[in-house]
């Protein structure tokens, strides 16, 4: 059996610690107590905390642990709980990053669940590699790590010994995907049949709200985005847009894309897909006319803008995100 331990920290999401742990501990068990055969559970499962003293969760529920950290020689997989507060986090645990790489270092390997790949960052063991986390923390993210290539799209990421995943059921995905690599395919799928959980889901692209940032500071650039915003169903001439505001197309385009990290015409794109995501999930539109209300006139060519951009065909986004009021089988 492997040894695992869940490492867990005050403000963490619960199902961080106990999704992982349901998943891991009924491999094995689950599917061969239902099919009345023997059974051969796969993970040993501890939970720990800096102390050994209980934590209290996002949720205001008190978590008592196993045991703390010190009382770990050797384990085989640590998996890291969200963890929000990184600062925080560090001046009360300084031994939580020397713990996680020494333990590294004797040959385990390392996961991290949404937030907790800040924790996974600060080792170190990311520099030069790429890593995925929750949408909603990407900025924070990127502005920290500037060494470690975050890969906004991936629902999980595996580097060999170091894997990290995006938001909370992400860590469900993670933990299957850790179930097939450590136990077999076999394994995998009978756990994912027992818990009934999809297997498969790569992107979490769909999920994403594209908050649009306006905190970079470059007040110019949050007017251009303002007015980009309040006439985005019209035809945009960007040489126009920037004599407006007093630069060339190309200074436009620089200063834009170092603010809000893309152009003025990808933003144009997201702010028309957004509109096409709220029309899928609150009216029974088709998406010819949800393109026009979009602001295009090229149906096909939006239709790629979508796909690009949500990671599903706009059917397919509407089945899974529609209201049941909104769901039509669209063209």
């Amino acid at each position: 059996m492997k040894k695992v331990t869940i490492l867990c920290l005050d403000n963490t999401m619960a199902t961080t610690i106990f999704g992982p742990m349901d998943i891991l501990n009924q491999a094995g068990r689950l599917f061969n107590r239902l099919e009345k055969s023997l059974q051969t559970p796969f993970f040993d499962i501890t939970i720990v905390s800096p102390d050994g003293h209980p934590i209290r969760s996002v949720n205001n529920i008190m978590i008592q642990p196993h045991c703390s950290i010190k009382e770990i020689d050797k384990t085989d997989l640590i998996i890291i709980a969200s963890a929000t507060y990184i600062e925080k986090i560090l001046d009360n645990n300084p031994e939580l990053v020397p713990w996680i790489q020494d333990q590294y270092k004797k040959g385990a390997h390392v996961a991290s669940i949404c937030t907790g790949v800040f924790l996974l960052a600060e080792t170190g063991l990311l520099d030069g590699k790429s890593a995925t986390l929750h949408w909603g923390f990407t900025k924070i993210f990127e502005k920290r790590y500037p060494k470690i290539n975050l890969r906004h799209d991936k629902m999980y990421i595996d580097h060999g010994r170091l894997y990290c995943s995006a938001g909370v059921s992400a860590g469900m995905d993670l933990s299957l995907y850790l179930v097939e690599k450590f136990c077999g395919k076999k394994a995998a799928v009978q756990s994912a049949k027992t818990m009934v959980l999809d297997m498969g889901r790569e992107v979490q692209t769909p999920y994403d709200c594209n908050l649009f940032v306006k905190e970079h500071g470059d007040f110019l650039i949050i007017k251009c985005q303002s007015w980009i915003e309040k006439h985005q169903t019209q035809t945009i001439d960007y040489n126009i847009l920037a004599r407006k505001f007093t630069m060339s197309r190309r200074s436009l385009e620089r200063r834009f894309k170092q603010a809000a990290g893309m152009t003025p015409l990808g933003y144009l794109q997201l702010l028309r897909v957004e509109k096409a995501k709220h029309l899928l999930e609150q009216t029974s539109l088709s998406f010819n006319e949800i393109t026009y209300e979009a602001g295009y006139e090229d149906v096909p060519f939006f239709r790629k803008i979508f796909v690009r951009l949500t990671g599903l065909r706009p059917k397919e986004y509407q089945q899974r995100f529609a209201g049941s009021s909104a769901r039509k089988i669209m063209p």
